[in-house]
């Protein structure tokens, strides 16, 4: 998880523009489940990409869903095309998505997260109500297990 961490701390110092989801927002939340990668719905225009590109850079990015495992390069970045970016790093998978199921957009994503500081670093994090939603949408059963887990945690939040 400390790799993951790091991984996020990052991105967060490029002045990328992207809402920290998944596992790892889970986790973030209070939840003891781990997780070995990084989503974050991240603004998927070309300027924004490539402050992300500049962010991994040193970190030797690769696509991890392609067999060749290629570098993922500035003109990528810049290239308007991309939807959705799967990356290994060496400090681990980060997926940067431009949608979240039972959520929506990036733009979606910010209106349902909220700050927290890792690191000393500031970045936003999907709501403990957005995170529900969405791992809900996920219905994988990991999703649902983490659904439990979050509700339980709102539960102690309401009462304190």
């Amino acid at each position: 998880m400390e790799n993951l961490k790091n991984l996020v701390v990052q991105l967060g110092k490029s002045d990328c523009r992207f809402v920290i989801v998944g596992g790892f927002g889970v986790a973030a939340s209070g939840s003891s489940l781990l997780t070995r990668d990084v989503d974050v719905a991240c603004d998927m225009s070309p300027e924004n990409l490539s402050r992300a590109w500049q962010a991994l850079e040193q970190l030797h990015p690769v696509h991890r869903m392609t067999p060749a495992r290629l570098p993922f390069t500035r003109k990528q970045a810049e290239s308007g095309t991309l939807k959705n970016l799967y990356l290994a790093t060496d400090l681990g998978q980060i997926d940067l998505l431009g949608e979240i199921k039972g959520i929506g957009s990036f733009d979606e994503c910010l209106k349902n997260s909220e700050p927290v500081v890792i690191d000393g670093t500031a970045i936003r994090i999907l709501t403990l109500d957005a995170l529900i939603l969405a791992k809900r949408a996920m219905g994988r059963p990991k999703d649902l297990h983490a659904v439990l887990e979050l509700e339980v945690i709102r539960e102690r939040r309401q009462k304190t």
